[in-house]
């Protein structure tokens, strides 16, 4: 053995019992004693170092792998022998066994070093700058990607992914390995267009419950009708089989309505529970139940045969250029990627609505103090330039969201115009104006919402996750001067 391994040793040992005493004195101590300013900054403190101690476990099961086999060990796989030694479940023990492979450094049997698989992934996760839900983010994304591009794509994509991944959340990072892989599979694959081939529904035999089975995949244009529906005939208290008060939105408008969960709830007089309150079902078996009320009423509607079935309304954002160069996506209120070839074929039938915004620009629309809600026209600005909850990290649609202001509240004298407005989900629009969270219309035209000081750790202040593209292509001052796309 040489001196300088000999050295390597001493020196790793005698940092693994400085660890170990460290980590033996935290144990024992009581924290009651600090602010709770103090206490959330230890509690980063923590964080930090458990993601930079995570690359040491990458290197040490690297090394091992060099020394010996999981037979020589008396096991078949590493994943055993980390389950039998550390007392993990099969799953954690197999995720620790992929992520040393992707970010742990590999040794040939020519001898030497090769930086790890993931590169820039390995890096930020050792320096502490994401998170093992960062790296599990990452490495599905580039997993999908690998099935559409080249080696080259996936490491481009990886480096850009593991730079997103320092500033934004893991789900930003699903959300921008789900665009990017989506633009290559439409640029890079050859052969017919995968929606053409695999799109289909398979309803299987009944079995002997009753039930039959149903699997497959509907297109981009299929899954926004779906989506779109669900958020009226899925909700709480609608066509609930089980409840004959249940609301029916497809009643025709001319027969009784049951009252509404939402006038029984507001009612002091009512004793009964409201058909919100009382619907039990799972968000899978509410979904279930609107699309049968959507087959039946297709069934009794007598129109099977023409072209306006069923009343589905989208709202469909892109911009000029994209639209006059029929190449890009589109994106609906439900957050569904539409590709523009049948962004323009659904522009000529059915009353669909089209927002096509010059580039950075779009033209505000003006409410004064007329009223307190958005007007359908400025809450179709507002979908088709936030698509979803404005609110960072957010990935509530904007079919479960609602206008709110921004800079300043209604009730402060805030008027209702659209350089005013923006949408926010249930949750967060409570947060505004209420726990110390502020938002303002930023000169980017987006909404930007301001951590109180406790909570403020430089992070971004726009959600990314409905405008990936702002991070795979970050616009800078000269293309907004010019009114380029992102």
């Amino acid at each position: 053995m040489s001196a300088n391994a000999v050295a390597d040793r001493a020196t790793v040992l005698a940092a693994f019992d400085a660890y170990d005493s460290a980590c033996e004195a935290l144990a024992g101590l009581d924290f009651t004693a600090f602010t709770v300013a103090e206490l959330l900054a230890l509690q980063s403190r923590r964080e930090h170092r458990a993601r930079t101690t995570a690359g040491v476990d990458h290197r040490i099961m690297a090394a091992l792998q060099t020394l010996v086999t999981p037979a020589e060990i008396g096991e078949r796989t590493w994943t055993k022998v980390l389950m039998t030694r550390m007392r993990i479940g099969e799953a954690e023990a197999k995720r620790r066994v992929e992520f040393a492979e992707d970010l742990g450094p590999r040794y040939p049997a020519c001898g030497g070093t090769i930086e790890p698989a993931l590169p820039p992934t390995a890096a930020a996760l050792a320096q502490g700058a994401i998170s093992i839900d960062h790296v599990c983010a990452i490495r599905d994304g580039l997993r999908r990607a690998a099935k559409v591009c080249d080696p080259a794509g996936c490491s481009a994509l990886e480096a850009t992914l593991a730079t997103a991944a320092r500033h934004v959340s893991p789900a930003e990072v699903s959300a921008l390995a789900d665009r990017a892989v989506y633009l290559m599979n439409q640029d890079g694959l050859e052969g017919p267009d995968p929606a053409a081939t695999k799109r289909g529904l398979t309803i299987g035999r009944q079995g002997p419950d009753g039930l039959s089975r149903v699997s497959g995949h509907v297109d981009a244009e299929t899954a926004g009708y779906l989506r779109t529906l669900n958020t009226v005939l899925a909700a709480r208290g609608v066509n609930n089989p089980d409840d004959p008060d249940s609301v029916n939105p497809l009643l025709p408008r001319d027969k009784p309505q049951p009252s509404a969960a939402e006038d029984a709830a507001d009612d002091p007089g009512c004793t009964q529970p409201s058909p919100r309150a009382r619907d039990m079902r799972t968000p899978a078996q509410r979904n279930h139940d609107a699309l049968k009320a959507i087959l039946r009423h297709a069934l009794m509607s007598g129109r099977l045969g023409q072209h306006n079935g069923l009343p589905v309304t989208l709202l469909i954002s892109t911009t000029l250029s994209e639209l006059a160069a029929k190449a890009g996506i589109a994106v609906t209120s439900v957050g569904t990627l539409v590709p523009m070839r049948d962004v323009i074929r659904l522009a000529g039938h059915a009353e669909h609505y089209l927002a096509v915004f010059d580039g950075h620009k779009s033209l505000p629309l003006y409410l004064g103090r007329a009223r307190r809600t958005a007007s359908v026209g400025q809450r179709l600005a507002m979908v088709a330039r936030d698509r979803g909850c404005s609110r960072p990290g957010c990935t509530r649609p904007a079919a479960q969201c609602q206008g709110m202001h921004v800079d300043q509240d209604w009730i402060d004298g805030g008027p209702t115009d659209a350089d005013n407005l923006g949408l926010g989900c249930d949750r967060d629009n409570q947060l505004a104006f209420d726990t110390g969270w502020t938002t303002e219309i930023g000169d980017d035209g987006r909404v930007h919402w301001l951590p109180p000081p406790l909570l403020d750790t430089g992070q971004d202040r726009i959600n990314h996750h409905f405008h990936p593209e702002e991070l795979l292509h970050p616009p800078d001052k000269d293309d907004k001067d010019d009114g380029d796309d992102p």
